[in-house]
């Protein structure tokens, strides 16, 4: 076997202080939005017309905010890659998980609900996708350290189970001491639904997001002194699309109707839903004390772009949700906390593969020492840039990539790289190469011209090392035990 690559001494950033001269381990709060691209915050001055984020604009008030950071292009993949620090084509997750062993139903929808557009119907696949038990997870990391005290939950929607990993307790089989919420990708309804605590089964009734936040409150008041890792994952702003409760809005939305949602507005109740998941945020940061507060470290993403349906300017529908281009794959990413310089804005190239290892050094665990030998992983520390905003990037490129059918889809899926300039994409077959200094929105695709020196040369290391990075992971996990990580 190959010896595992050893990193430079992590670099820590510091935690608070206590009386005596004693430090508290940070607390690590991770908030996950569920479908929403930079052109939704206004702090990333991208979009038009952006819905009221009060929370949010004042966390990048507060820390760091990255214009250059890619999720995967949609959601379980995404999330795949922040617990395992991983890209799909070594999990096999490379598109949503769609079906599990049955559930109960939920509770009747109460009579002052509002009307929910219908989710559309979801396709079929013959090969099952999960996250297998064999992974080596985030939350397994602090389980390796125990010297740390750390605490860990999960709240929310989770999307990496099936029956072929657990199920309903693949939340806890992951490495989590506590798990709730929604373990499908998605509700039926936000007013009625099946909700999984730690293995268990039961029903909820009453607006989801406030349940939510409602445990994750309960949860860090419950750790006392102790430190805390929590996983908060939101359903909002995901379909179905309604209008959330008025005490949760941030702006006017008494002219929308709560009865329906017509095809022409679908984008204004979208923004309700937002400032919805806002409002929530705020809650759950109100709650904790300041001491605890200013010792917490808040990352906040999301977890792949804009759907196609009410995608807004500069990003356009066929080039959102469910696509690598940068409509698809760059999303908002926020880091506040102890050490974190305040209002600053780093264009590090960042991928959500980072989350692992750089979540791990927050908390002073050593990724080198926690992660074990066999395990191939694709996550680069950006802790550096919390401190320094304007320090080099320490990558030369991001990838994402989407595909069907597990690891046999990888040959004939989707996938995008980009350099510090340059992007290369391949989209339902068809390639595309864009200058992103020049073009950000990806309008001109320079594959239908003639490339100047500069550009067959980015294009030529771009091709090749998409190759490269393909021909390491073919292999399943189990596979890989004698490959140099």
């Amino acid at each position: 076997m190959k010896q595992k690559v050893r990193r430079p001494a992590i670099v820590l950033l510091p935690a608070l202080v206590l009386s005596g001269g004693l430090y508290a381990a940070p607390n690590i709060l991770l908030l996950i939005g569920d479908d929403m691209g930079v052109e939704t915050l206004a702090s990333y001055d991208v979009g038009e017309n952006p819905p009221t984020t009060a929370a949010l604009d004042e966390l990048a008030s507060q820390g760091v905010r990255f214009t250059n950071f890619w999720s995967q292009p949609i959601c379980s993949p995404t999330r795949a890659t922040l617990l395992t620090g991983r890209y799909g084509f070594r999990t096999g997750v490379g598109r949503p998980i769609a079906h599990g062993p049955s559930m109960p139903e939920p509770p009747a929808k109460p009579d002052w609900a509002p009307f929910e557009r219908p989710i559309p119907v979801r396709p079929e696949f013959e090969v099952p996708v999960y996250l297998r038990l064999e992974e080596f997870s985030l939350p397994m990391a602090f389980n390796a350290n125990p010297d740390l005290g750390y605490s860990t939950g999960a709240i929310g929607k989770w999307h990496l189970a099936d029956g072929h990993n657990g199920w309903i307790d693949h939340p806890n089989l992951a490495g989590f001491d506590h798990f709730s919420g929604l373990i499908l990708g998605e509700h039926a309804s936000y007013y009625t639904w099946i909700k999984v605590v730690d293995g268990e089964v039961s029903e909820g009734t009453g607006y989801s997001p406030v349940d939510k936040a409602d445990d994750a409150i309960r949860w860090i008041g419950a750790q006392g002194d102790d430190p805390w890792f929590m996983w908060f994952a939101f359903n909002l702003p995901h379909v179905p699309l309604h209008l959330p409760p008025a005490e949760t809005w941030q702006s006017d939305y008494s002219h929308l109707d709560a009865e329906s949602v017509p095809d022409d507005r679908m984008a204004a109740y979208y923004a309700a839903m937002i400032e919805a998941m806002d409002t929530q945020i705020g809650r759950i940061l109100a709650s904790l004390d300041p001491a605890v507060r200013d010792n917490t470290y808040v990352l906040f993403l999301g977890d792949n772009g804009t759907p196609n349906s009410h995608v807004g300017p500069p990003f356009r529908r066929g080039r959102a949700k469910n696509t690598v281009y940068e409509g698809g794959v760059n999303v908002p990413f926020i880091v506040a906390g102890p050490g974190v310089a305040r209002g600053a804005v780093s264009e590090a190239l960042v991928n959500s593969t980072d989350l692992f290892v750089t979540i791990m050094e927050m908390a002073g665990i050593d990724p080198a020492e926690a992660v074990p030998d066999e395990v191939i992983h694709d996550s680069v520390s950006f802790l550096y840039s919390l401190s320094n905003p304007d320090a080099p990037s320490r990558r030369d490129w991001l990838y994402a990539d989407r595909f069907d059918d597990g690891l046999a889809g990888v040959a004939n899926g989707d996938h995008a790289m980009r350099d510090q300039r340059y992007k290369l994409v391949r989209f339902r077959g068809e390639e595309g190469f864009y200058d992103l200094r020049e073009d950000p929105y990806e309008l001109v695709n320079l594959l239908d011209g003639d490339l100047s020196r500069e550009e067959q040369a980015a294009y030529r290391s771009l091709s090749e090392r998409v190759l490269a990075l393909r021909d390491s992971g073919r292999s399943p996990p189990e596979e890989q035990s004698d490959r140099e990580r």
